[in-house]
C-alpha cells in the first residue's frame, strides 16, 4: 500500500512503465444490455412487491399494520405500500449495487479517452484500484478508499504503487 513515504526509484519506474505502456483495457460494454438488466430489475421488484404484499394482505397482516398506524394517528392508507415498496426497492438496490458500480467503472474505462486514462499516476490505475477495492473490502468501504485515493493522493508527479 502507498503510504507518505517517497517510493524508491525502481517503484517509481515499474509504475511509470505500466501507466505509460500498459495496453488499455477497454471492457464491453453495451447500453442495450444496461437498458435490459435496469428493466428486468425495477421489474423484479415490482413483481416481488405485488406478491408479497397480496401474501401480506391474505395473513391478515396488512390489516394489523394498518391498525397500528392508525393507533399512531396515521390515517394515510397508501403510506404503508409506499414505504413498503421504497423499503424493497432500497434492499434490492443493495444487493445489487457493487455490480452496478463496477458497471459504472467499466463503462469509463470503456469511453473514456487515452489521454484521460494515462493521466493516472499509480499502479493500478485509479479505475482498476476501484474495482479491487470494491470486490476486496465490499462497496462502502471500496467507495471510500477510491474517493481517497481520487482527491487525496492523486496530486503531484510521482509515479506510485498502491494496492487497496
Amino acid at each position: 500500500m502507498c503510504h507518505d513515504r517517497m517510493p524508491s526509484l525502481e517503484e517509481q519506474d515499474a509504475a511509470q512503465k505500466y501507466v505509460m505502456f500498459r495496453p488499455l483495457v477497454r471492457p464491453d460494454t453495451d447500453i442495450k444490455k444496461v437498458i435490459k438488466y435496469v428493466s428486468v430489475f425495477l421489474l423484479s421488484v415490482i413483481v416481488f412487491f405485488a406478491a408479497s404484499y397480496v401474501l401480506l394482505d391474505r395473513f391478515g397482516i396488512l390489516s394489523y399494520l394498518s391498525e397500528t398506524l392508525y393507533q399512531f394517528k396515521i390515517e394515510h392508507s397508501i403510506l404503508f405500500p409506499v414505504l413498503y415498496f421504497f423499503v424493497l426497492l432500497l434492499v434490492s438496490f443493495i444487493i445489487v449495487a457493487r455490480p452496478a458500480f463496477i458497471g459504472i467503472v467499466h463503462l469509463y474505462q470503456h469511453y473514456a479517452d487515452e489521454n484521460v486514462r494515462r493521466r493516472c499516476l499509480f499502479m493500478p490505475t485509479c479505475s482498476e484500484y476501484a474495482i479491487l477495492a470494491v470486490k476486496k473490502y465490499g462497496l462502502i468501504v471500496g467507495i471510500i478508499l477510491t474517493a481517497n485515493r481520487l482527491f487525496r493522493k492523486c496530486k503531484g508527479n510521482i509515479y506510485r504503487i498502491d494496492y487497496p
